[in-house]
């Protein structure tokens, strides 16, 4: 029997940011003991996958030396991409564990949406509570191409590191929410968006347990882009202007409309190609001192940020709160609903984003902090808004609390 990990490194490289959460099981549960964050080299990875293993290893190496983290080996990576890993949650008939595992053989070959035959997969049963008195239950699966993990492990070879093993996004935000949320989101039925630089995951929990993911390939690059071409600024020079943005108000006009729009469907052939990027494996059962503050209300313009700013990237908000209001409407006509909407990830943080989402869905909205409702022995306090850039890291290490 393997020695179970006692401490590990959680790995999550972006394509604009490689962030990494040291986490150990300590007396009374898991502690965060570091937080480490450096820039992804140019050209190196982007939202269908890796392409240099070798300039990322690099690159986390350099990170895990700079914060005095090389003395921890054992890696839990995240691993992302169209390219790369596909997960998806299906119902199948009730059935015994040998009958399951023949069953999911061929899902998985149904459900290969890669050119390489050869992959590596995962799948586990969830808990739906409206399955129970049915003849059905649901259950969690990912698939990968062996190429994509062959990548990932000569990447973390390239960093001095070794793999305790590969897991994948939406599970490592679902242990945020049991462990980190465990009396407010973590009871909740919520839609968890991890908003990053290229791409951002739309996520489904019921308390906890993951119910519906989906990734589509846009993040905060769009509205820097908005911003550089309408100003004439440089790419760095608008992501700075980006962060002192006042989003106010909502979608499409003054009546916070977003126009008409269809209903998500991951069947149709544009969904299929952006539809479960997210990722890989080990489905573990996902588990304070900070409450949540939703709010619903429209926001009026204040004095603090550059609101002129945010009408330059105003039309793509709009398409990405669009794209999130299809995911909600899909999800809740496949009988689930949602209590909350959650935000993590770098765009976490962007002035005004929880309310002018909040107001435009009429739902509530908050902020994921990785770093309450478990123990923390850091040599600097992290803000909130900071924190939630770490959330899929910390998730990843407190894969050594479930698995």
């Amino acid at each position: 029997m393997a020695k179970r990990l006692t401490q590990a490194l959680g790995v999550d490289i972006g394509t604009q940011s490689i962030k990494v959460a040291g986490v150990r099981l300590g007396k009374d549960g898991p502690v965060v003991t570091g937080l480490a964050k450096g820039p992804t080299p140019d050209n190196a990875i982007d939202h269908t996958g890796i392409y240099d293993p070798t300039a990322l290893g690099g690159a986390l190496h350099t990170v895990l030396a700079q914060a005095g983290m090389l003395g921890l080996k054992d890696v839990i990576f995240s691993i992302a991409g169209q390219s790369s890993v596909v997960v998806r949650n299906l119902e199948v008939p009730r059935m015994s564990d040998k009958e399951l595992s023949d069953h999911m053989q061929w899902e998985i070959q149904r459900n290969i949406p890669f050119a390489e035959s050869t992959v590596i997969s995962d799948f586990r049963p969830v808990e739906n509570p409206a399955l129970e008195n049915t003849q059905n239950m649901e259950v969690v699966m990912a698939v990968s191409p062996q190429s994509a993990i062959g990548t990932i492990l000569e990447l973390l070879k390239a960093a001095g590191c070794r793999a305790a093993a590969i897991d994948v996004e939406p599970l490592a935000l679902g242990r945020v929410l049991r462990s980190c949320h465990p009396a407010d989101l973590g009871l909740k039925k919520v839609c968890l968006v991890n908003y990053g630089h290229n791409t951002a995951s739309i996520n489904m929990y019921r308390e906890s347990v993951l119910a519906f993911p989906r990734s589509v390939p846009t993040g905060g690059a769009a509205l820097t882009k908005a911003i550089a071409d309408s100003s004439g600024l440089t790419s760095e020079e608008a992501e700075a202007r980006k962060t002192s943005a006042m989003i106010t108000g909502g979608p499409g006009g003054d009546d916070g409309s977003t126009g008409t729009y269809q209903p998500y469907n991951p069947f149709t052939e544009t969904a299929a190609e952006t539809a479960a990027d997210t990722d890989l494996v080990e489905p573990a059962e996902i588990a304070a001192e900070v409450e949540p503050e939703p709010v619903v209300a429209p926001i009026v313009a204040t004095d603090s940020g550059d609101t002129s700013l945010f009408d330059s990237f105003r039309p793509q908000l709009d398409e990405f709160v669009a794209e999130l209001r299809r995911s909600i409407d899909y999800y809740r006509s496949r009988g689930g609903d949602i209590d909350q909407i959650a935000l993590s990830g770098g765009g976490a943080g962007l002035k005004g984003l929880g309310p002018y989402i909040g107001s435009s869905l009429d739902t509530p909205v908050s902020v994921v902090n990785p770093l309450q409702g478990i123990g923390v022995d850091l040599p600097e306090t992290y803000s909130v808004e900071r924190a939630s850039e770490f959330a899929v890291a910390v998730g990843m290490g407190l894969h050594i609390a479930y698995d």
